[in-house]
């Protein structure tokens, strides 16, 4: 179960009597919410342990039964958005956006625009984990590193395999999909970063514009040929010459 699986608003500020009432795991995921809240509004460093028991409405020590500390609760969300992430962007795995019969170049944006989608969701708290807290613990920046690393080697793989099913062209994968990651990583920072301005773009329209530039670069013929787009053409196409 993930955080927005329950409302954070249900989950915070209820107080003991509504703790007491819920599973072990489902207090784990009372105090989880209300850290995500906390973090997500003061950021990591100047959220305290008290601020995560008063948003949970629960005592303060009753806090340690279920996390040893901040951090552990930090790395507990962050390791559930990373799967949220990887649910968004494979959701049938490496293999399935690669699946026979595919409109690959409309299946390639929908995993972006699910991806843009957590993104914009999940602002305010993927803001801690993008730029404002990795950088300041080498164990936050060492799980950031290697999600990076687990990203592009997904990536590589699916376009190793599309290759060999004649749907993307034959780059070197690896360096293709550090090439991609390293973008999109940097369109989400931006955008992020960008939230204080005054007609900020969607998160959505900035990714498209990123896959608009590369999906011509890395699709093959063949890729384009399942594409709405191209089927359309073909049946205006047959149209007109009849």
């Amino acid at each position: 179960m993930n955080v927005s699986m329950l409302s954070r608003a249900s989950a915070v500020g209820r107080g003991p009597a509504a703790f007491q009432e819920i599973g072990r795991e489902e207090k784990r995921r009372f105090i989880l919410n209300a850290a995500a809240t906390t973090f997500g509004a003061k950021g990591f460093h100047a959220t305290t342990i008290k601020d995560i028991a008063e948003a949970a409405g629960i005592a303060h020590g009753t806090f340690y039964l279920y996390f040893k500390d901040k951090k552990d609760v930090y790395l507990a969300l962050y390791a559930e958005f990373r799967a949220r992430i990887m649910e968004a962007i494979l959701p049938g795995g490496e293999a399935g956006i690669l699946r026979e019969g595919a409109d690959l170049p409309a299946l390639v944006r929908r995993r972006l625009s699910a991806l843009a989608t957590l993104f914009e969701n999940e602002e305010a708290l993927a803001r801690v984990f993008v730029y404002r807290t990795p950088g300041t613990d080498p164990q936050f920046e060492e799980q950031r590193r290697e999600f990076v690393e687990h990203v592009t080697d997904a990536i590589a793989s699916v376009m190793r395999a599309g290759a060999e099913a004649g749907l993307f062209r034959r780059h070197d994968p690896r360096v293709v999909a550090m090439c991609l990651v390293g973008s999109i990583e940097m369109v989400i920072e931006s955008w992020l970063q960008g939230e204080r301005a005054a007609k900020r773009p969607s998160l959505a329209s900035m990714i498209e514009e990123a896959a608009g530039f590369f999906l011509p670069a890395l699709l093959t013929a063949k890729a384009w040929q399942g594409s709405e787009p191209q089927a359309r053409r073909r049946r205006g196409g047959r149209r007109r010459k009849g």
